[in-house]
């Protein structure tokens, strides 16, 4: 009954195939591009289960400090310039971390227009695969860089000004955040290819 109230018959078949996430859902893990890779999904979910306690506590602590900040500035008259350091740092860490997880989930805004457009699976197979190649080079120039800056930082032993923090610790959330993500596209350019030489997987 929906698809007769939405009128969306005619979109039935613009989204085969499916775009393949790089960490199969339940009901996907029998898809044979998945195949042979288990032990490594295993290691996987105990990392995704590391991004998940680092993302809720660092936004946990973000709204305690926020609130703590408000308490400090207009009840007790008395705000403690620390915090803004703070602040910034576990939403950098929150952010990054995310990013990377986004990219396990593929939950990133994609336009989807090729499905519009192209209906062989090949043809859309190979123009993913390109997009992913290409997502994954920009993702290895930005970790360089991450990875550089970080370094500098490091080498220079710079400190935030009033808590005498190690700027790397803001730093490390680009880094860990930008490698993670490199990790899950790597992982999608191999199950893309796959099922593009194969001819399985990605139905």
């Amino acid at each position: 009954m929906t698809k007769e109230l939405l009128h969306t018959d005619s979109l039935d078949d613009i989204t085969v195939p499916a775009p393949i996430i790089p960490v199969p859902r339940e009901y996907d893990e029998t898809d044979p591009v998945y195949r042979s890779l288990e032990p490594l999904y295993r290691v996987e979910a105990k990392l995704a289960l590391l991004m998940r306690a680092v993302m809720f506590s660092a936004m946990i602590l973000l709204g305690l400090v926020m609130a703590a900040q408000v308490f400090m500035r207009y009840v007790i008259v008395s705000p403690f310039l620390g915090i803004e350091e703070m602040a910034p740092m576990m939403a950098l860490w929150i952010y990054f971390i995310g990013m990377a997880y986004c990219s396990r989930e593929r939950d990133h805004i994609e336009g989807g227009v090729m499905s519009l457009v192209i209906h062989k699976r090949r043809a859309l197979l190979a123009l993913r695969l390109l997009g992913s190649v290409i997502c994954l080079a920009a993702i290895l120039i930005y970790a360089k860089y991450a990875v550089d800056f970080a370094a500098f930082n490091i080498s220079l032993n710079r400190q935030s000004s009033y808590m005498r923090l190690p700027k790397y610790l803001w730093d490390l959330s680009m880094v860990f955040g930008l490698v993670l993500m490199g990790f899950y596209m790597t992982l999608q350019v191999f199950l893309e290819a796959r099922a593009l030489l194969t001819g399985k997987g990605g139905d």
